[in-house]
Parts: C-alpha cells; sequence; structure tokens
C-alpha cells in the first residue's frame, strides 16, 4: 500500500481524532496552527497546487489575448495604448510565471511566483478600469473574486492581495472621474465583498485541512492495520509449533503455519477445501477432542495420534481454543509432537517395570499388576491362582557352566513360560531364579495341569551350544488366591510353603496348598 504523502523528516504520526485536528485549525483562517504540519499539508497538495496554477496563468493569457484583440477596435482612442501595453504585460507575465513553476520545487516558491502574478495583474487591470468603460464595474467586482477563489494562496497573502488589489482597482476606477455619491458605495460593497469572500476562503481552508486529515489519519490506520496483520500473519507462518485454524462444524483448513504444512503435507490448494479430520489416526479421539472443545471452549494437553505427510504415526500433544469468526464457529490449534518424548517415556517405564535379562515384568510390574488381578476376580467372584516356580540347582549351573550359562537358562526359562502360558497369564521374574505366574480365572485343578506341562516343557527344553548339555528342572508352589487374601503376599506366603515342600521332597515337581479346595489324585497336599 503506497502512503498517502511521500516520507517527510517533519511528518508527525496521526493517532489525533478528528477533533483534536480541529483544535489545531486557526479560528479565522482555517489553517493549521502548526506550521510545520501546515507545510506537510502543503507539500501534499503541491502536485496539484501547481496544475491549478499553471491552467489559471494558461487561462490567463488566452483570454487577456482576446481582451486584446477585441480592444484594436478602440485604436485611436486615448485609452487604446494604455489597454495594449497592460494587456501584453498580463499576458507576458501569465507566461512567464507559467515557465516559471516548471522549475518550481516547493509550494512556497510557487506562491511567492502567484503573489508576483496578483500584484502586477491587479496594477494592470487598475490602469484598464480607468477608461470607465462598460466592463470596468464589472471587473472591479470580479477580480477580487479571482483573486481570492482563483487563486491557491496562504489565507494571509489572499487577504492582503484581495484588499490591496481591490484598493487599486478603486483608485483606478475613481482616479479620473469626478467624486460622487457612488463612490461610498464601491467602498462598502468592496468591503463586504473582501468580507464574503474572507469567509469563504477561511471555510474551504478549513473544510479541505480537515478532510485531509481525516483521510491522512484514515491511511495512516490502515497502513498501520496492515502492517500489524502483516506482522501477524509473518508470527504465525514462522511459528515453530504447527498451528492450524479449521471450521469447527466440518474441520475444513482455514489457515496453516509453514510447520503444520510441513508436518502434515498440506498444500496451498487444500486450504478451505481439505477437512483436517482426514489426519486423525482414531476418529474416536477426534470426537473426544470436539466433546471437549463444546463443554469448556477450550483443550489443553489432549493426547491423541496423527497421520504425518512421511506416512508416519506420531503421537502429537493438541492444544486448541474455539473462536467466533464471520463464517461461524472456528477451532485454533497448537500441535506439538511429542513422540520422541514419548517413546523416552514409554522406554523409562519398561525399564522400571521389566526384567532386563528375561525381558519379563519385574517384581514391581508383576505385584502391580496381580494386585488390580485380584480385585477384578473379586469383583467378578473368579477363581485366581499363583504358582511360585524356581529352577533347580541354579548355583550348580553357574558354578558348573559359569554365569553366561546361568544368564542363558533364565532367558530360555522366561521364553518358555511366554510360549506355554495363555495371552492373560500374568508372568514375572521375582529374583534370582524365583518366578511368579499369576493364573486368572483358573482353578487348582487347571492350575496344576498347566504347571505340570511346564515342568515338562522345561525338561524337553535344550539350550543352544555351547550349553547344550545343561538340563533344566523347576519346583512349582501352588496356591489358590482367596476372598479372604487382602494382599498378594498373603498368596504368595502359602505358594512359597508350597514351594519349600516340592524342593524338600526332590524337587521337580509340583506342590500346592489345598486347605480348601478339594485337589486332584497326584496333587499333594501341604499341611
Amino acid at each position: 500500500m503506497e502512503p498517502f504523502l511521500p516520507p517527510n523528516a517533519n511528518d508527525r504520526p496521526v493517532s489525533q481524532s478528528s477533533d483534536r485536528a480541529t483544535e489545531r485549525l486557526v479560528g479565522w483562517s482555517g489553517e493549521f496552527c502548526d506550521r510545520d504540519l501546515e507545510r506537510v499539508f502543503g507539500a501534499g497538495q503541491l502536485p496539484a497546487f501547481l496544475l491549478h496554477c499553471r491552467r489559471l496563468l494558461i487561462a490567463s493569457a488566452i483570454l487577456n489575448a482576446l481582451f486584446l484583440i477585441s480592444d484594436w477596435r478602440f485604436a485611436g482612442t486615448t485609452h487604446f495604448w494604455p489597454a495594449v501595453l497592460c494587456r501584453s504585460a498580463i499576458i507576458l507575465t501569465s507566461l512567464g510565471c507559467h515557465t516559471r513553476l516548471h522549475f518550481v520545487q516547493s509550494i512556497a516558491n510557487a506562491q511567492r511566483v502567484l503573489g508576483i502574478w496578483v500584484a502586477i495583474t491587479g496594477l494592470c487591470v487598475a490602469v484598464l478600469v480607468s477608461s470607465h468603460s462598460e466592463l470596468a464595474l464589472f471587473v472591479l467586482l470580479l477580480l477580487p473574486m479571482i483573486v481570492y477563489l482563483g487563486v491557491p494562496l496562504p489565507f494571509r497573502w489572499s487577504a492582503c492581495s484581495g484588499v490591496t488589489v481591490s484598493v487599486m482597482l478603486l483608485i483606478g476606477f475613481e482616479v479620473r472621474r469626478q467624486p460622487g455619491e457612488t463612490l461610498i458605495g464601491l467602498i462598502v460593497a468592496l468591503m463586504t465583498l473582501n468580507v464574503c469572500l474572507m469567509l469563504v476562503v477561511a471555510r474551504a481552508n478549513r473544510l479541505r485541512r480537515l478532510e485531509w486529515h481525516a483521510t491522512r489519519t484514515s491511511r495512516a490506520f490502515a497502513d498501520e492495520l496492515f502492517a500489524s496483520r502483516e506482522m501477524l500473519a509473518k508470527l504465525f507462518a514462522a511459528a515453530p509449533v504447527p498451528m492450524v485454524v479449521t471450521y469447527a462444524t466440518d474441520g475444513r483448513i482455514l489457515q496453516v503455519n509453514d510447520s503444520c504444512s510441513a508436518m502434515f503435507g498440506i498444500k496451498p490448494e487444500m486450504i478451505g477445501v481439505t477437512s483436517f479430520h482426514q489426519y486423525y489416526a482414531k476418529p474416536e479421539d477426534r470426537e473426544r477432542l470436539g466433546d471437549e472443545l463444546r463443554r469448556t471452549g477450550r483443550v489443553d494437553h489432549f493426547e491423541t495420534q496423527a497421520l504425518c505427510a512421511d506416512g508416519k504415526l506420531r503421537t502429537v500433544m493438541v492444544k486448541a481454543s474455539l473462536i467466533d469468526l464471520t463464517g461461524g464457529k472456528a477451532l485454533v490449534a497448537g500441535i506439538i509432537d511429542i513422540s520422541e518424548h514419548k517413546a523416552v517415556e514409554m522406554g523409562l517405564e519398561w525399564l522400571a517395570s521389566t526384567d532386563p535379562l528375561t525381558k519379563l515384568p519385574n517384581r514391581l510390574s508383576f505385584f502391580s499388576t496381580a494386585r488390580a488381578e485380584m480385585k477384578r476376580a473379586a469383583r467378578l467372584d473368579q477363581p485366581l491362582t499363583l504358582l511360585m516356580i524356581d529352577l533347580d540347582h541354579f548355583k550348580a549351573i553357574n558354578d558348573s557352566f559359569g554365569h553366561p550359562a546361568g544368564d542363558q537358562a533364565l532367558r530360555a526359562f522366561g521364553a518358555l513360560c511366554v510360549a506355554q502360558l495363555r495371552g492373560t497369564d500374568i508372568v514375572g521374574r521375582l529374583g534370582g531364579e524365583e518366578f511368579g505366574i499369576l493364573l486368572p480365572d483358573t482353578d487348582v485343578r487347571a492350575a496344576y495341569s498347566i504347571a505340570e506341562d511346564l515342568c515338562a516343557a522345561l525338561r524337553d527344553l535344550r539350550l543352544p551350544a555351547p550349553n547344550e548339555a545343561l538340563r533344566l528342572t523347576a519346583s512349582i508352589g501352588l496356591a489358590r488366591v482367596r476372598l479372604t487374601d487382602t494382599d498378594l503376599d498373603m498368596a504368595l506366603a502359602r505358594a512359597d510353603r508350597a514351594l519349600y515342600v516340592a524342593k524338600r521332597s526332590g524337587r521337580d515337581q509340583v506342590q500346592g496348598d489345598s486347605v480348601d479346595v478339594a485337589q486332584p489324585p497326584l496333587l499333594k497336599i501341604v499341611p
């Protein structure tokens, strides 16, 4: 947007209202009190001012040339040669001033040129009206009007020029005339004319300056608004966090910044057409987000998964707010990719809950999951059985085959548990060579069968070289989790007693605690 005025060191910011501008106008002349502001106003009017002055001077030259031709009909009279000289002087002055205006660079110099033209023209016309011709009285009243209304001078110059020209014309009109009653009438008429013309000029000055100030202020505000909008658009586009504005109803994209375009592959032709809904990996997440926005108007820390331009599924954190636009409600959302953070978080959780050797849940994770399962079984009145497992002669394995072989045996047993057990069973390494298995929806008889199958599979297990000669067996203690158990430790204590009996009875077998549940024939009873 081009500025209304050329840059000027003396141009001041325009933030004042029109009322403030009115206070800065001189009451009588209608001009700005502040000379710098008046100079700025004049500088803005210079091109139009020069054009008007050139047209005025050309018109003056042409009209006086026509009058000069008309005056030849008075050849031979006493007023002929003075009229020719005066008309010629006005024509030459008009043409000279017109030429001079082509070299003028400021409005002050242009006004000086016009002042010279007014002075010479007024003096020459004063000589012409001394002829008392039919047009003399008309010119006596017309020329002051031309000076006030046709010559764009400052108010004080217009007033001085109008009064001076009126006086010269009155003197020229009366110089060769006998004093009469009309003299006072002419003086009053010229005075009245000058006062009225001064009022007209002052009012025109005021209106022009108010209009200029209002236009200048309006354009300044428009420039500030445009600059502000441009800055906001640049800040929005350059924001490092992906941001998107969509319609709240159908998700159509209204605006995206560069980061969001790069993240989701949104092209300019997709704006206003494509719905952002397609980037949600789970439609139910989108519905949850919409419900929360409709309820509270904003959403913070909303976690979901998004389909990105690289084809990968990324975990993102969304912060969004509803806003009112002309076309309806819109959604402004900031999207933060937390995939790496989430991966680190999950990695830490895995390290905190997983045994690094066997990749099974560690003791803490096993107990946490088991407690939740105990509550579920109690709520649904379903059986729940616990197995305590100890690899037989594990110290001897470490001593005979080395600790790497012992680690290999632990990993192999962990993999065997995962392969043998059901998906709902909960297994964990409790420490050393001890493992725990929680069997949901499983009574003692079924649990005994599962434990026996696990012992048999372990006997058939063969480790890879160089430990293929190593044979593994396990002792298992079994206990039913009772409704009266307030914690897993109570069932674990009974299973541990059964495990002790199994080890004391020769190992590689299953022993169970069976106080209130009938046992299968092969299941030994722990007293």
